[in-house]
């Protein structure tokens, strides 16, 4: 029985996509373009070498001699950082930040990936969101990574913030094939996509029936229509069932989750499943793409925007294919969560690979 489910999974996954196919979706993300628009943050990573603090003679406490700093885009950048790793020719930003050093430090970070920035807007009074992860250095090479700190804004955007990113879209979208929205901010209307900016947002996804929209929310999923959405198996539960608190999901209760947000959308809704992988509910169809099953030591940080990545990449490529796009997405997601101590990305060359290996599992 073992031996015919090995045959049985090995044939199915060689029958889902063949690398032929594969190589074909991958060459044509250079010929992408791709819309980021959403809360875009900055991760700093400062270095502190505990074994030079000293005390202070002014105040009772120690030093955290910082001896090294590293920044990349976080959030919706972190889904630029996927995209550009991926190949895809042209990545746009669309994101609201600060006119301050952490704001030029990000723009500095996008554009040296190779993104397009022009739409980027920056506000005076407002703050460019920042995690700030304090890594302590101490003898014998030990590292350790302490509590964060939040740079983020608290008070809504202006009026004309909104209308000003509402008008950037409207200029941009008819430049690109997709457009992937990033609703980051926990508290409503704290971020880049409040409701009137969402509600413009669904009204341009039926405006633009080409264009693949689709929208990655942590808590407000269930507020989108006419735009293919991706929730984790918790965020679809607690889109359908407000006063759900349970720790577990059961797959066939993200099945029914689904069905109810594609009646919501009217597109297709990916639901991801963590280490059991993607359910697809398409055209009043489930399929599950199990996931890729790991030995090496995991780091799950980043990986949904590395599936949003793959997803977009292969959909604005193969844009009736939505099956072989969570396929794809599944595939980048194994490579990026391997990556410790960082948000992974993963490069065609590796999805090849990945592809191969996990065939011939």
């Amino acid at each position: 029985m073992i031996l015919y489910l090995a045959v049985y999974l090995r044939h199915w996954r060689s029958t889902l996509i063949s690398e032929a196919r594969l190589k074909t979706i991958l060459n044509q993300f250079q010929d992408q373009r791709i819309l980021v628009v959403g809360d875009f943050y900055l991760d700093a990573y400062w270095y502190i070498d505990k074994t030079r603090s000293t005390l202070s003679l002014e105040t009772p406490w120690h030093t955290n001699p910082v001896v090294e700093q590293r920044y990349s885009p976080g959030a919706a950048g972190t889904v630029t950082n996927n995209l550009k790793a991926l190949g895809v020719g042209g990545v746009y930003t669309l994101g609201v930040i600060g006119e301050d050093g952490f704001g030029g430090t990000l723009l500095d970070c996008l554009q040296t990936n190779g993104c397009l920035t022009d739409y980027m807007i920056q506000v005076p009074g407002r703050v460019t969101p920042t995690y700030l992860k304090p890594i302590h250095r101490g003898y014998e090479g030990v590292e350790t990574e302490g509590p964060r700190f939040d740079i983020e804004n608290q008070s809504a955007m202006d009026t004309a913030v909104e209308t000003a990113v509402i008008d950037a879209l409207r200029d941009c979208i008819p430049l690109v094939d997709g457009i992937i929205v990033g609703d980051q901010m926990p508290i409503e209307n704290l971020g880049v996509v409040t409701n009137r900016v969402r509600d413009e947002l669904c009204e341009l996804g039926m405006a633009f029936p080409d264009k693949i929209f689709f929208a990655d929310a942590r808590t407000r999923i269930g507020k989108y229509r006419n735009v293919i959405i991706k929730p984790n198996r918790f965020e679809a539960k607690r889109a359908v069932q407000p006063e759900w608190n349970r720790q577990e999901v059961s797959i066939e209760e993200a099945r029914q989750s689904a069905v109810s947000l594609a009646a919501q959308t009217q597109r297709t809704v990916y639901v991801t499943l963590g280490e059991n992988g993607i359910l697809v509910y398409d055209a009043d169809k489930f399929t599950h793409i199990p996931g890729v099953s790991m030995d090496d030591e995991i780091d799950p940080v980043g990986a949904g925007d590395s599936v949003s990545a793959g997803l977009v990449a292969t959909l604005c490529s193969q844009a009736k294919a939505p099956v072989e796009a969570a396929y794809v997405g599944n595939l980048v997601a194994s490579i990026t969560v391997t990556k410790i101590g960082t948000t992974g990305t993963a490069s065609p060359a590796e999805i090849l690979q990945r592809h191969r290996d996990y065939v011939n599992l």
